[in-house]
Order: C-alpha cells, then sequence, then structure tokens
C-alpha cells in the first residue's frame, strides 16, 4: 500500500513534510512507524536491524550493509525516529528519509564511502525506504 490513495512522490498533498531537521519526508500516510525493543541509547536517524530470534533491534554496522543484490534484502532494517521509554524507540519501516540526516552508528551516511552509500541505498529501497537529499 502506497500513500493510501497515492504514490509516494508522484502528488504533493497538502501535508507534505517539510518541516527543517525531520529525517522524514513525503506525505504522512507514505511513512509507517512502530514501536519497538532496543538495547540502549538510540539517536534519531540511527538505522538499525532486527534480530529475528528476539525481535530487539539493535544499530547496524559497515559489516551490514549488502555487498551485492543476491544479498537483498537482508535483514530487517528500520530507521530511529524517536526514543519511547527505557528500552524501546519509535522506528520508521518504511517512507521517504532525508539521507543527510541517517547514521550507521556514530558515522553519518554522507560519510560513508561510495560503494557503500550505493549498497546501502539499494538496501533500504527493499525495506521500503526511499532516500532524499
Amino acid at each position: 500500500m502506497y500513500g493510501n490513495e497515492k504514490l509516494p512522490g508522484v502528488e504533493v498533498s497538502e501535508q507534505y513534510r517539510v518541516a527543517e531537521g525531520s529525517v522524514w519526508r513525503g506525505s504522512y500516510e507514505s511513512t509507517w512507524f512502530k514501536v519497538v525493543k532496543v538495547p540502549g541509547e538510540v539517536k534519531e536517524g540511527l538505522i538499525v536491524k532486527e534480530n529475528g530470534m528476539t525481535g530487539v533491534y539493535s544499530p547496524i554496522a559497515a559489516d551490514d550493509i549488502i555487498t551485492a543484490t543476491a544479498n537483498l534484502p537482508g535483514v530487517r532494517l528500520g530507521i530511529v525516529a524517536d526514543k519511547k521509554a527505557e528500552g524501546t524507540a519509535l522506528i520508521g519501516i518504511q517512507g521517504q528519509v532525508d539521507s543527510n540526516k541517517l547514521f550507521i552508528g556514530d558515522t553519518a551516511f554522507s560519510g560513508l564511502p561510495d560503494n557503500q552509500k550505493i549498497n546501502l541505498n539499494t538496501q533500504l529501497e527493499a525495506w521500503g525506504f526511499q532516500l532524499i537529499d
């Protein structure tokens, strides 16, 4: 389901997000969130992965970035939207995001080598994210 009635980015509605400083872009209907367990402190824009055995989401590392499309979609990814309570966070699981506000651990997305940026972008697209500059 894309934007309930519209494909993201095809039409701009009155609810289009343009708030300065937000990781999230696009129409509200095209962004999906859920509350998950996390193993400690997380910050907005941090890319996290799900542990399929425990359901806990932890920050990804450079080793979690795919190196070939044969490895798609890889582990389930999300992007931290907000810390909720101790041990939980609100994460986005689909939507348009500002690539300049994303982090892999302490490294900004813009600080990755070009090949890792391309591979991570492909991996995020496989999970329903669209990166926007």
